[in-house]
């Protein structure tokens, strides 16, 4: 009951609702929502930390980043979050140029990473990670994933297309989605050059894929939710193409504090801790399955493999 009460009081301000319509897009670091509410940093510190108190939302520290996101875990805090986001009003001037000044933030960040990404596919850039040993990495993918055959495959994030030539042979059709044209550009030569004519890739917004639902056995997500604004919202969409009985591969780095991985490689987040990624595929309808490990250099972070699957089929494993 008191801690209800404390949501209620916390919820009952202007500017904290204005931070709660905005977390309820995606995790923002202060920096951020100082940029959009223009409001002083210690206001918003501030109101972060009673909304934190009220059990609303939570931080999550990575390296000298602190992320805001939306809480969840508490059935009564998240019905009357979601109850209040619902009723605010559509058109509110205030809300709308808040919006307006989020979706200003993303694009700067967009374009940073296009310019990134642009130098990579042409070769004059590196996405940092030659150091990953990324035929044990691949060998693992292929043993969570099984022997196949896979009728439909999607990968996410697609890139160059190197998830779909790894599993070229047991695949029926794949398809990979990217929003970067330079990267398409070079899966298309590569997979052309390889007569892979059962896989084919196009440009589409990871959070919202141009596929019909459950049409895919295998998704794979390969070093694409450290680019993400909101890795969660990748998960519920690669949730939402996945069969009943199909199986989702996440590979990407554990949770680390190298701070050079964002100025110099465009990362949004510093890898990722089993506790996330189990949370997320809960969210999404799914269960973690597997999580699997591979060393890298001892001055650099490790990769690790999460396995999901319909909460069906972990009970049916189970048994």
């Amino acid at each position: 009951m008191e801690q209800h009460a404390l949501a209620l009081k916390t919820l009952g301000h202007p500017e904290r609702l204005r931070i709660l319509a905005l977390l309820s897009r995606g995790e923002l670091t202060v920096s951020e929502l100082v940029q959009i509410l223009n409001l002083s940093q210690p206001r918003v510190t501030q109101y972060i930390k009673s909304l934190e108190t009220a059990g609303i939302i939570e931080r999550l520290k990575e390296g000298s980043w602190v992320f805001s996101r939306i809480r969840r875990g508490n059935a009564a805090i998240s019905a009357l979050v979601a109850t209040t986001l619902e009723t605010l009003p559509h058109h509110d001037p205030i809300l709308e140029a808040d919006l307006r000044r989020l979706e200003d933030v993303r694009a700067e960040r967009s374009i940073a990473a296009e310019a990134f990404f642009a130098n990579v596919a042409n070769d004059s850039g590196t996405l940092g990670d030659e150091y990953i040993p990324k035929a044990n990495i691949e060998n693992m993918l292929r043993k969570m994933a099984g022997k196949g055959p896979f009728e439909n495959m999607v990968d996410l994030g697609t890139g160059t297309g190197r998830m779909l030539e790894v599993f070229a042979g047991r695949v029926m059709r794949g398809s990979g989605i990217d929003n970067n044209v330079h990267m398409l550009k070079v899966a298309r030569h590569k997979l052309a050059e390889n007569n892979y004519n059962h896989i084919r890739v196009r440009q589409g917004d990871l959070n919202a894929t141009p596929l019909e639902s459950g049409l895919a056995d295998l998704v794979t997500l390969h070093q694409v939710l450290h680019y993400l604004d909101d890795p969660q919202s990748a998960i519920i969409e690669a949730a939402r193409l996945l069969s009943p009985e199909g199986i989702m591969l996440i590979a990407d780095f554990e949770a680390h504090d190298q701070e050079d991985f964002r100025a110099e490689y465009a990362h949004r987040r510093l890898g990722f801790e089993d506790a996330d990624i189990e949370n997320w595929l809960l969210n999404a309808g799914l269960a973690l399955m597997r999580v699997e490990i591979i060393k890298t250099q001892s001055s650099r972070p490790n990769v690790k493999i999460w396995q999901g699957a319909a909460q069906t089929t972990a009970r049916k494993q189970k048994a």
